[in-house]
C-alpha cells in the first residue's frame, strides 16, 4: 500500500527514528553451520554454503563476498572470482555465474582456507555480500545493497576413520572442495531447509599404468578398479542394505531405469553406523557382492562388499561419505583418514581417454581429508 505524501511524513519519519525494516531486495541464508577439516594441501578448510535469492522483478548482480573471521579478513572474492564459486540452485548445474534472474536462487559454495599460523577455528564466520540492481520494475525501492550474515562454525573436529579401499592408485574424484564437482555443490531441501547432502563425499576410481581403464574400456570389467573389496572404515552396526540392483549400463546411454527413488540412487549399497549421529554410507557395489546384513556389528577392515556401478552412475566406483542419518541423502559430515600414502594430485587427461595425470612428490599423510584428485595408496 502506498501513502500519501502528508500521511507519510509523520509514519516514515517514525518508521526511520525506530530502525524501520529495510528493503534489501536479495535475501542471503547460509545452508546450516560451517564445518571444518584438515587437508592434504597442509591448510584448514572450512566449508558453508549461502543461499542468495532475488526477490525483485530485475536481475541482480552479484558485486563481491567478504568474510572475516573477527577483524580478520579470510575470504574476498569479485568479479569471475565469485561467479566460479556461485551457480544457480539446482543440483547438477555448475554454470558459474554473479547474476541472479528475477524471482530466483543461487548458492555460492564458500571455501576458506585458515592462514598456516591459525591455531585455532573460529567459532563464527562473518559474510559479507555486496550486490547492485538492473534498471526496471521497483529497482528503485532498495534501501540497502549490502547484506551482512553471521554463520556458525561447528567446532567438533571431524572423525577419524580408517580408508575404506586398500592398495595403490586410489584417485578421489568429485571430493572436496572443487566447486566445479558434483558432490560439492550437491545441495537439496531436507526437513524443509537446504542442506549440504555431498560437500565430503569422495568418488574412488582406481589407476593403474596411468589410466582407469584397460583395452578399449568397452566393459565394466575394463576398469580397474570394478570389483575391489570395500572394507568398514570403523567399527559400526549395519543399519540399512540395498541388494538387487543391476549393474547401470555401460558406455552411459539412456536414463537408467532401475533408479526409481531416492534409495536407489546408491544401488547395491550399505549404511552403517559408527558414532552417533554419524553414519558411513557405501554406494555402487557389484549385483550380489554384498557380505552383511542389516543389525550386524561390523570391526574396521572387514569386508562389506566389492566395487561396482549399480545406482545413479556413470562409471565403477565407490562413492564414500559419513553423514548425520541413515538416509541415502543427508546432511553431509567431514571426516580424515587415519593415514595413507599420497601420491600426488590427479588430473583426467582431456582426450576422454581414461587417463590421468599425476603430479606432485610422495609423502606420508596423517588425520588428513584427501582434497579433490589426491591419489592415494591405501594400507593393505
Amino acid at each position: 500500500m502506498f501513502l500519501a505524501a502528508g500521511v507519510c511524513g509523520a509514519v516514515c519519519s517514525s518508521a526511520a527514528a525506530s530502525g524501520g525494516n529495510e528493503i534489501t531486495g536479495l535475501t542471503v541464508r547460509d545452508a546450516g553451520p560451517a564445518r571444518y577439516f584438515p587437508g592434504t594441501d597442509g591448510r584448514t578448510h572450512v566449508e558453508y554454503d549461502l543461499v542468495i535469492t532475488n526477490g525483485l522483478q530485475t536481475d541482480a548482480k552479484l558485486k563481491s563476498l567478504v568474510v572475516r573471521s573477527g577483524r580478520r579478513t579470510v575470504l574476498k572474492l569479485s568479479g569471475n572470482a565469485l561467479a566460479d564459486i556461485t551457480h544457480p540452485l539446482s543440483l547438477g548445474i555448475l554454470t558459474p555465474t554473479a547474476t541472479i534472474p528475477p524471482a530466483s536462487s543461487v548458492v555460492s559454495l564458500v571455501d576458506i582456507k585458515l592462514p598456516r599460523s591459525a591455531r585455532n577455528v573460529p567459532g563464527r564466520l562473518t559474510s559479507s555480500v555486496r550486490y547492485a540492481f538492473t534498471s526496471g520494475p521497483l529497482s528503485n525501492i532498495v534501501d540497502n545493497h549490502k547484506i551482512t550474515l553471521r554463520t556458525p562454525v561447528d567446532g567438533r573436529p571431524p572423525i577419524v576413520i580408517a580408508p575404506p579401499l586398500r592398495g595403490s592408485g586410489w584417485f578421489g574424484s568429485n571430493a572436496c572442495c572443487d566447486n566445479a564437482g558434483t558432490h560439492r555443490s550437491g545441495l537439496l531441501a531436507i526437513d524443509n531447509r537446504p542442506t549440504m547432502v555431498e560437500a565430503f563425499a569422495i568418488d574412488y576410481l582406481r589407476i593403474v599404468d596411468g589410466s582407469v581403464i584397460k583395452g578399449d574400456g568397452s566393459r565394466l570389467t575394463d576398469f580397474y578398479g570394478y570389483g575391489e573389496p570395500i572394507h568398514s572404515v570403523a567399527n559400526g552396526r549395519v543399519v540399512a542394505v540395498q541388494k538387487g540392483m543391476p549393474d547401470a549400463p555401460w558406455p552411459p546411454g539412456p536414463p537408467n531405469l532401475s533408479v526409481k527413488t531416492s534409495s536407489d540412487y546408491i544401488g547395491n549399497g550399505v549404511i552403517v553406523r559408527i558414532r552417533p549421529h554419524q553414519y558411513a554410507l557405501y554406494a555402487h557395489m557389484v549385483p550380489g557382492s554384498i557380505r552383511v546384513r542389516k543389525g550386524q556389528r561390523l570391526r574396521t577392515g572387514q569386508v562389506i562388499g566389492r566395487l561396482g556401478n549399480s545406482g545413479n552412475s556413470t562409471g565403477p566406483h565407490l562413492h564414500f561419505a559419513v553423514q548425520s542419518k541413515p538416509r541415502p541423502f543427508a546432511r553431509s559430515l567431514p571426516y580424515v583418514f587415519d593415514r595413507f600414502k599420497l601420491e600426488g594430485s590427479g588430473r583426467f587427461n582431456p582426450d576422454d581417454s581414461g587417463g590421468v595425470e599425476i603430479k606432485g612428490r610422495p609423502r606420508s599423510e596423517r588425520r588428513v581429508y584427501p582434497l579433490a584428485g589426491a591419489v592415494a595408496t591405501f594400507r593393505r
